[in-house]
């Protein structure tokens, strides 16, 4: 069920009161300890992500909010460009031949620390909030909550068993961080979505 609002916190508030849901912690990827954390709402259509950045708040804004620069960190990005209309034309892979892709365009927030946004088109519907909140002068913490929809509903269903979707934002955002901060990306060993397709060893 999706439903479109121009104050993004509005819409948070009324489809958790709506739905009559409860978050629930799910177990999260984390970039180290403290620094990533991951709450997923039932049925898989809301994520919130945690992560803190040892930048001051205005830094950590005007950074994120220059695609351009760190569009090549992205690791299952296949696509994020900014046109000449201020949206983002905006695309990424997922498993079993799973392509999503779609244009995102900023929309009104309540507060200057906050940059909402949803998407126009495509195979995905897309709707999301980055929040920024310092924690001291040289570190910030930024909150992403995105609801999504696929589509297609073979792809739905997949991902509200397998959590791809999840697996896809956790990876993008331990890839910017870690550009960022300067240090290394963590080595990452993905399990077979389908253990079934996976050859057979002696």
């Amino acid at each position: 069920m999706y439903y479109q609002y121009t104050n993004v916190t509005k819409y948070y508030t009324e489809l958790s009161e709506y739905e009559g849901l409860t978050w629930v912690n799910a177990p999260g990827t984390h970039v180290a300890k403290g620094e990533l954390t991951t709450t997923l709402l039932h049925p898989n259509m809301l994520l919130e992500k945690t992560l803190h950045m040892s930048q001051p708040l205005s830094e950590c804004k005007a950074r994120l909010a220059s695609i351009q620069s760190y569009r090549r960190q992205f690791v299952m990005v296949t696509k994020a460009t900014v046109t000449s209309s201020k949206t983002v034309d905006f695309s990424f892979r997922g498993p079993l031949g799973f392509s999503a892709r779609t244009v995102l365009l900023a929309v009104d927030s309540d507060s200057p620390d906050e940059c909402a946004f949803e998407s126009v088109g495509g195979n995905i519907d897309l709707m999301g909030l980055v929040n920024f909140t310092e924690i001291r002068p040289t570190c910030t913490e930024i909150t992403l909550a995105v609801h999504y929809e696929i589509k297609s509903k073979l792809f739905a269903w997949l991902d509200r068993r397998l959590h791809f979707v999840d697996a896809f934002v956790n990876s993008e955002l331990r890839s910017i961080r870690a550009h960022f901060e300067g240090i290394a990306a963590p080595y990452v060993e993905h399990a077979p979505v389908l253990p079934m397709f996976e050859a057979a060893t002696a």
